[in-house]
């Protein structure tokens, strides 16, 4: 969220700090979140609402603007900070008040049992609601049904149900304002995580609030979005004495003055240590126990109230905290006849406290692992099994009972839970398909087994997670029970952390196709599909026909067990000019299923096969989901595998700043994490889309490292990346010779049809451009004839528009003019923008020979406007000269495009104010490479070379008012 919220008027809040991501909403003092016992004094207003917590008047100013929406804060706040600090106590002042004012108060707390079950937290929250569902539409309430077990059917897509969920609370609210309540966030599983966060950022001016609260210890947190923050201060001594005054006035002073000490104004610490540290006990200071650990003496005070408990209530607590789904309780097989009496007694023993509805609640996550930790392992593992037979648990939750509740090895219970981590991966929770995959490991007697599952975990792990230390260690795990075995699943993990973590082709290669040729072995068509595929990358990254050829006689050998998507990758990425229209078809098919696709790891798949035929553009939504959804999650190889993908598919649409942008944040991922086999192809688009730019130094510099870094091991199609990207910059500066030589690196011959590879598809028109240019118009109409044997017009219609602008080019008179006619009618005028304005421009300049001036004119300005809307420079100056070679004066074109974005802008005037890039990545939240980056923008149109002459370009800056010239719409001379 900015600093100045979209409900303030441009006024923002002023309470101390501004509203930021990543900030707090500043008060007097700072403030937090989870479950806690109370903060301070219950004091009444005449109604019981606790609404004089010692110490924390702000923070209950804060939540009335909230739910009164005074101070329009979007309707959502999240109360951040360490357990015991009293969290839990201001959401039950907020449901109080909430309460007074008529509102409905459903709530919810995580709960670290039920991380791993998806949609556990918003089935807390939403049961209360089921009577509603009715009203909802069709779609929304079967997704609802399913999504909280109380339907059967494919899991619906994350967006569906996060849509159901929001039109839920807000068909709720329609008759009584609705405040949901969710407490100690951190423990949600990711499902109802992300869910919970989607509604938070989008009841702005509803009737729905939402308040929640994060542990801010433990674990770092993972963000879902901005939403207003505060972050909860522990009390000063003060306060914690007015605070043990209040709720102990006949606390002996020495005792009092130790626990303000001992306790460090954590208000959860001082409500519970007077209980242990009666003054009759301890006559004098002296006499106090000499340390007074806060985090044990707590615990040892939760459990000794529960373990005074009958023994039937602790069993019945026992179930309530190992189930979380709320279906013990509605299950008198499970929790035995006499539930109702026994929840009184905890109620009573301000245990847990049961709402209307009959919610169950923990007064404090302690005290929740406190009844856990306090069963023996034989009840807990009675509990689980019970759990495990409740008639409506999901198959998910069921394994995960089982495993819990198993005595040890259990091949039944390790294939429930493998199944449970290939339906979490398809669900798209990759950390949940680890932890199933892993657990399901070590429930496995046969050591066969268990290694081939430890390895399904590494190759999660390494393939979506990224936690290449994690993979490693798995692996090792695998080899030790697989030293005899030598397993397909053990070997492709091996080939995925060889590959990511330091580009180890031939080791890679030679692990796998070992695996996939070992005579006797019977692998899995799901090991096969996972090794062909690693396969395919590694030897993609080699490019060469000693690895080409046996991959695909093992892609044969193994035809009938792979999936038709994998056959399609080994006929695209093998020989894209010669994709069979069937394949193609296929692609589409399964391009098309991505829509409602949830599985990570599936999207990035038909992603790298879609690069190679033009098709990213269809994949755009897919893959921001999945880098918004990885980002949330963690899984950093998908997030990175996604920024790739997104950097190819901006560079086509002309969307070069995305191109940097995504290129950016994918290095930083990359060598943070240790994959260094995804940084070579992010500093090649970050160059590419430099070359488009004109930005010849920027393209350059990251392209010898490159050759160095990729040489040693064998990654033999990166020198051709690099060569693409030199071709590009040396046509952009007009270097035609240069252009050539560097093409003809890539592809000698120009397109030949046995070994027609990717980059040289790529290269195709410039290096004919390049060729015609140089005067080498013969072998360029080679290389046309070649293209038209192959039909490459048939992989896109960018293809087609080329095809036709290259037959263009070699072509003279009135049959060249065909062609190029023909060209710009083959593809939408939306798609391809930089090829589309160089065909323009090409059609042009052959009108222009042919004395066509007028006619030259509408299409060299056409491709001009493109240039310059692209801010692809060269080309756009290339285009200028052209324009003035037909009577047009530069000052009517323009002798440079200075319009700046809103961002370059704002970058721009914080350089000339005399900040750093650091000091500027720093107030505007981007990194010094990104501002880098658009200050290399800038210069060039502000026409200045240094940051000294930012500050007068920036007060010269004026629109220019020239005289109309023609465009692509003006009518064509006959």
């Amino acid at each position: 969220m900015s600093a100045e919220h979209p409900g303030t008027d441009g006024q923002g809040i002023r309470t101390g700090q501004d509203i930021g991501t990543g900030q707090d909403i500043g008060t007097s003092q700072d403030v937090g979140t989870g479950q806690d016992v109370g903060t301070g004094q219950d004091v009444g207003t005449g109604q019981g609402i606790a609404t004089d917590l010692t110490g924390r008047s702000s923070e209950l100013d804060l939540i009335r603007a909230v739910i009164d929406d005074t101070a329009r804060l979007g309707g959502s706040l999240t109360l951040f900070g360490d357990p015991g600090v009293g969290k839990s106590a201001l959401l039950d002042a907020a449901a109080d008040l909430a309460d007074a004012r008529g509102m409905r108060t459903p709530r919810a707390a995580g709960a670290q049992f039920e991380a791993n079950i998806a949609f556990a937290g918003l089935n807390q929250l939403l049961v209360p609601l089921v009577p509603l569902f009715a009203e909802l539409g069709p779609d929304h309430e079967s997704a609802l049904r399913v999504a909280l077990g109380f339907g059967e059917g494919a899991t619906p897509s994350r967006i569906l149900i996060s849509t159901a969920a929001l039109s839920l609370l807000l068909l709720a609210a329609r008759d009584q304002p609705l405040v949901a309540i969710v407490d100690d966030a951190q423990w949600l599983d990711d499902a109802s995580a992300d869910v919970l966060s989607f509604v938070a950022r989008r009841v702005a001016g509803t009737r729905v609030r939402v308040l929640s609260t994060v542990r801010t210890t433990g674990e770092p947190l993972r963000a879902r979005g901005d939403v207003n923050s505060l972050t909860m201060r522990s009390l000063d001594d003060a306060e914690s004495e007015a605070l043990l005054l209040a709720r102990y006035p006949d606390l002996a002073e020495h005792v009092r003055r130790r626990i303000v000490s001992e306790s460090q104004g954590n208000p959860l610490a001082l409500v519970e240590l007077p209980a242990t540290l009666a003054s009759d006990r301890y006559p004098t200071a002296d006499m106090l126990p000499a340390v007074l650990p806060l985090t044990e003496r707590l615990t040892r005070i939760f459990t000794a109230r529960i373990a005074a408990l009958a023994p039937e209530t602790r069993d019945l607590l026992l179930l309530l905290a190992l189930d979380g789904s709320g279906q013990a309780l509605s299950t008198e097989s499970v929790v035995g006849p006499d539930a109702a009496d026994h929840l009184d007694i905890a109620e009573r023993e301000r245990i847990i406290v049961v709402d209307s509805r009959h919610s169950v609640v923990f007064r404090h996550p302690l005290v929740r692992s406190a009844v856990v930790e306090l069963a023996r392992p034989e009840q807990r593992r009675r509990a689980h099994r019970a759990l495990a037979g409740c008639r409506r648990a999901d198959p998910g939750r069921r394994a995960w009972h089982l495993a819990d509740a198993s005595y040890g090895p259990d091949e039944e219970v390790a294939t429930l839970l493998q199944h449970e981590s290939i339906q979490a991966l398809k669900r798209g929770d990759p950390s949940a398909a680890v932890a199933a995959m892993t657990r399901s490991a070590d429930l496995s007697p046969d050591p066969e087994h268990r290694s081939q599952r430890l390895a399904g975990a590494a190759h999660f792990a390494a393939e979506v997670m990224g936690d290449l230390q994690s993979v490693s260690q798995l692996l090792a795990d695998a080899r030790r029970l697989d030293a005899d075995v030598g397993s397909l699943a053990t070997a492709s993990a091996a080939a995925s952390l060889m590959l990511y973590s330091d580009a180890d082709v031939v080791s890679a290669f030679r692990v796998l196709t070992t695996a996939l040729r070992a005579p006797g072995a019977e692998p899995t068509a799901e090991e096969i599909n996972a090794a062909i595929w690693v396969l395919s990358v590694i030897v993609s990254l080699n490019g060469r026909k000693e690895m080409w050829d046996p991959y695909l006689e093992l892609v044969d050998k193994y035809r009938d067990l792979l999936p038709e998507g994998l056959l399609v990758r080994s006929e695209v990425v093998s020989n894209p000019a010669l994709v069979s229209p069937e394949a193609l078809r296929t692609l589409d098919q399964e391009i098309a299923t991505l829509t409602t696709e949830l599985d990570p790891g599936q999207i990035i798949r038909v992603g790298y096969v879609a690069n190679d035929v033009d098709r990213l553009a269809d994949l755009r939504e897919p893959l921001l989901r999945v880098w918004q959804d990885a980002a949330r999650t963690g899984a950093v190889a998908s997030v990175t595998n996604a920024l790739m993908l997104l950097c190819a598919e901006s560079y086509l649409a002309g969307r070069w700043d995305d191109t940097q942008r995504f290129a950016e944040e994918g290095l930083e991922r990359a060598e943070s994490y240790g994959y260094v086999n995804f940084v070579w192809f992010l500093h090649y688009s970050k160059a590419l889309a430099a070359a488009a730019l004109g930005q010849q130094d920027e393209a350059e510099e990251p392209l010898e490292e490159m050759l160095a870094w990729s040489i040693p091991r064998q990654a033999f199609i990166v020198p051709q990346h690099v060569y693409r990207v030199r071709t590009l910059a040396a046509i952009g500066r007009g270097d035609f010779e240069t252009a050539y030589t560097e093409a003809a690196r890539i592809s000698p011959h120009g397109l030949e049809p046995g070994t027609a590879r990717q980059l040289q598809l790529f290269v195709a028109y410039d290096q004919i451009e390049a060729a015609v240019r140089t005067g080498r118009t013969e072998q360029a109409r080679e290389f046309v004839d070649a293209m038209l044997r192959m039909d490459i017009t048939k992989i896109s219609t960018r293809w087609a528009l080329l095809v036709a602008a290259a037959q263009g080019l070699v072509s003279e008179g009135e049959a060249a003019s065909a062609h190029f006619e023909r060209a710009l009618a083959a593809a939408p005028e939306n798609l391809w923008p930089f090829e589309r304005g160089r065909v323009l421009l090409a059609y042009g300049e052959h009108l222009r020979r042919e004395r066509a001036t007028v006619e030259s004119r509408v299409h060299i300005n056409a491709a001009l406007t493109i240039f310059d809307r692209l801010r692809a420079a060269p080309w756009a100056e290339r285009a200028r000269t052209e324009l003035g070679a037909t009577g047009v004066s530069r000052r009517q074109t323009g002798s440079r495009d200075t319009r700046l974005t809103p961002q370059e802008l704002q970058i721009a005037t914080l350089a000339a104010s005399g900040l750093t890039n650091k000091a500027i990545g720093e107030r505007l939240h981007l990194s010094a490479r990104t501002v880098s980056g658009h200050l290399y923008n800038v210069f060039p149109k502000l026409g200045v070379t240094a940051r000294a002459g930012l500050r007068d370009a920036l007060t010269a800056l004026t629109t220019r008012e020239d005289p109309p010239i023609p465009d692509a719409t003006t009518p064509r001379p006959r």
